[in-house]
């Protein structure tokens, strides 16, 4: 995995976190986040050490100490991460085989759904085969849609579908305005003109 940079968002799917949470860790420190080029602007992106830190002192944050959690980072700074099965500094040592293990998995969960994500023209990620943006399932989930209701309202998918348009939307954030919560269905048959009109516009 050297080499690999993950976004906050993708760290946050990684690391099973909220995305505040890992916003919090790289504001804190010691992580050295880096600067990587997103959406007409930078982000900040942390490497596969970074995550096998951040992975490790949430398994152990009650036996390391902030002194501890330092020389910790700067020692996996240090190791050749990918083949190393322990990293010692100072009087410690921890055994990082199995956080490697389990994380791997998860980047490979990651992976895999990016894999039935296609993009438009104009950049906008959809369902392979649907032709529906997975920000717009997100944002009607985050409404208070169920799966089961969603897929009524779009029959091209299927409740594993919207699992996987949700995941891969809390990995990559949208940039700009948002989708609104509801289908167009939903507002014409209940919510009014006003709502129908802002999901129109989101067409």
């Amino acid at each position: 995995m050297t080499g690999s940079a993950f976004t906050a968002a993708e760290a946050a799917f990684v690391l099973r976190e909220p995305i505040k949470q890992i916003k919090k860790a790289l504001d804190a420190g010691p992580i050295q986040a880096k600067l990587i080029p997103k959406a007409g602007g930078t982000i900040r992106a942390v490497e596969w050490a970074d995550l096998v830190y951040l992975f490790a002192v949430r398994a152990l944050r009650d036996e390391l100490t902030p002194k501890a959690r330092n020389e910790f980072y700067h020692a996996l700074q240090q190791a050749p991460v990918d083949e190393a099965r322990e990293v010692r500094f100072g009087h410690l040592s921890i055994a990082i085989g199995d956080f490697k293990a389990e994380l791997q998995r998860r980047t490979r969960e990651l992976a895999e759904l990016a894999e039935k994500i296609e993009f438009r023209s104009n950049g906008e990620a959809v369902l392979k085969g649907s032709g529906v943006e997975v920000h717009r399932i997100a944002a009607l989930l985050a409404g208070g849609m169920s799966p089961e209701d969603i897929c009524k309202d779009y029959p091209s998918l299927s409740p594993a579908a919207v699992a996987v348009a949700k995941a891969y939307a809390d990995a990559h954030p949208k940039p700009g305005r948002p989708y609104p919560a509801t289908t167009a269905k939903r507002a014409l048959s209940g919510a009014g003109l006003e709502a129908l009109d802002e999901v129109l516009e989101a067409e």
